[in-house]
């Protein structure tokens, strides 16, 4: 493919998934993220450059999949991200139109030539690259001279996301939306301390540049110097979502009454702040270039001016301004409810995954072994890990205990369905199958090996017989040993930090998979003991599955899987949980929850 983009021209990347930004298809199994895409987001993060995200997948299954393998910093680099199964072109347009960019200024990649070219027909200005051409790209940075190492780029267009998201939520109408933004101005005139800010603002704005009158730094200290002649001022603007810096600036000659400089930032555009100024100079003479994406003329009313705003922006919501800090631990239910849940905090997660050597880690989400891991010493459990069912030394890994957490939200629903047993000697924990099925029971050996070719099936009888001698059945559900957990569990984890447990659904279904049997009833045994544990504490909560379960549709293929309804309204009782404790609105839904 020939080169069809200039980096030096790029305000945005918008990025396809599968075998472009990371190798292998994700609905068609696992993927491995590509190190120098990762980096690269980074890399034009800092030079000021955004990237945004055009994928045909599931949205749910691609944030998971940055969040599982600890690349959830990268997952917040990008903006307006549109991830869907429809076609892509109006898509793209879409994204370009809510970032307030044109077109000429944004980079799609993507592997499919179709793709592209049905961007194109919706898009016809944009650039272009294929996945060989990242390197390119990547080597041509060093033309863009320009650093945003505070990444203040990425915070105002989080502000622009956040504004988005809101208006979908209200409902209302566009001067509404506005009334209710809180929007102030300030309009000063100490130009000559901001040149440099005022020249960048001259040469990148277009937009909404009236005049289109670029001009160098040398006559722009002239036309601050002659204050006789000209009125020069630059504008600050802020709403309840944030400061957007120095967004605007004009300069009016005295002389005729005109204005040779007026012009204001595209992430300002549609709010009215143009207009404002313009009838605030009483209308001077404005030979306006085109093209232009507004009308001066439009009528406003929703703007109060004041005499003093802050020049730098503020940290956009998604920053950890906060301080707090939550953990999530669980298995597929927090896993995808976890998509739904945004943030001005730090949100770490701890979900079963595929390790280095695609052994799937999923033990480590049991309180029995949540227990173990902190109980037990490095030489304790490197030991277990040599045993029978020979749990994998990644099951041991987790910063659960670690004192910076607020908040540590715990699913329960792995407790009532994984098989746990206890070592008859030192009281140590292995987990294997499922609570339905005792393995020390020989009765039950056929069951547990059933799926286990014939040739094989003796061998792992033997080792089921040597087993039975060293373990016993914790039980089915294990009710006292989850309790001696739980209370463990909440005695050393730090006496502030709220825990949050979530407890599984009472109302059963027809829809079954293998282990599922019976689990309905070890809900309603386990759940009812773990409310009396509760009560004990004043630093516990609880998220009823149950309260939430409206009919036999809300399960997808067992009791413990939901529709995206379930796992919306388990995010929503999470975020009034953790905004109670909190005394604040540090969590909140995201819009693929409000849609």
């Amino acid at each position: 493919m020939f080169k069809d983009f200039d980096i030096t021209k790029t305000k945005l990347i918008i990025w396809d998934l599968d075998d472009t930004f990371w190798n292998g298809t994700l609905s068609e199994g696992g993927v491995s993220f590509i190190d120098d895409n990762l980096r690269l987001i980074e890399e034009l993060t800092t030079r000021g450059i955004m990237n945004s995200i055009c994928s045909k997948n599931d949205p749910l299954n691609v944030k998971a999949e940055f969040i599982t393998h600890g690349y959830i910093k990268h997952w917040q680099l990008f903006v307006f991200p549109s991830i869907s199964w429809a076609s892509k072109g109006q898509r793209v347009k879409s994204i370009i139109d809510s970032m307030q960019l044109r077109e000429e200024n944004v980079i799609v990649i993507d592997d499919n030539e179709t793709n592209i070219k049905e961007i194109k027909y919706y898009c016809p200005k944009i650039m272009s690259a294929t996945p060989n051409q990242i390197k390119n790209i990547e080597k041509e940075l060093y033309l863009v001279n320009e650093y945003d190492f505070e990444h203040t780029r990425l915070r105002q267009y989080k502000i622009l996301e956040a504004k988005n998201r809101d208006k979908i939520i209200s409902n209302s109408s566009n001067e509404d939306f506005l009334r209710n933004s809180n929007i102030k101005i300030c309009i000063k005139h100490d130009c000559a301390e901001n040149t440099e800010r005022i020249q960048r603002l001259i040469l990148r704005t277009n937009q909404l540049n009236f005049t289109k009158n670029r001009i160098d730094k040398a006559v722009l200290e002239n036309i601050f110097s002659n204050p006789t002649k000209y009125e020069s001022a630059y504008i600050i603007a802020e709403d309840k979502y944030g400061n957007y810096g120095i967004c605007g600036f004009y300069v009016l000659n005295k002389d005729t009454n005109s204005l040779d400089h007026f012009l204001f930032s595209c992430r300002i555009m549609n709010m009215g702040i143009e207009q404002y100024v313009y009838k605030y100079l009483n209308a001077p003479k404005l030979q306006i270039v085109p093209p232009v994406a507004s009308d001066i003329n439009s009528f406003v009313n929703w703007i109060e001016k004041v005499d003093n705003l802050e020049v730098k922006q503020k940290e956009e919501k998604n920053t950890n301004h906060s301080g707090l800090n939550i953990l999530f631990k669980g298995a597929c239910d927090l896993y995808s409810t976890i998509n739904y849940i945004d943030g001005d905090c730090n949100i770490d997660t701890e979900f079963p995954y595929w390790n280095k050597q695609l052994l799937y880690i999923s033990s480590h989400t049991h309180p029995a072994f949540i227990e173990q891991t902190n109980r037990l010493s490095k030489e304790e459990l490197e030991k277990l890990s040599l045993k029978f069912p020979n749990p994998h030394p990644d099951e041991f890994k987790t910063e659960f205990f670690n004192p910076k957490y607020n908040i540590v939200v715990l699913s329960l629903l792995q407790a009532s369905f994984r098989g746990i047993y206890i070592n008859k000697e030192n009281g140590q924990y292995a987990e294997y199958g499922f609570t339905n099925c005792d393995v020390t029971n020989e009765r039950n050996w056929d069951k547990a090996l059933s799926e286990i070719p014939d040739k094989f099936k003796e061998q792992n009888r033997q080792i089921l017989k040597e087993f039975s001698k060293e373990y016993k059945f914790a039980g089915n559900p294990p009710v006292e040993l989850i309790i001696k957990n739980l209370k463990y569990i909440r005695e050393h984890l730090k006496s502030e930090t709220c825990l949050i447990l979530i407890l599984g659904s009472e109302i059963d279904t027809a829809k079954m998979l293998n282990g599922y049997e019976g689990v309905c009833e070890q809900h309603i045994i386990l759940n009812k003991h773990i409310r009396e544990f509760a009560k004990q504490y004043n630093n516990i909560d609880i998220v009823e599955i149950t309260d939430l379960i409206e009919s036999d549709d809300d399960y997808t293929e067992c009791i413990n899987h939901f529709t995206r309804r379930v796992y919306a309204k388990i995010a929503k009782q999470i975020i009034d949980i953790v905004n109670l404790r909190t005394g604040g609105k540090h969590l909140f839904l995201t819009t693929d929850a409000v849609k």
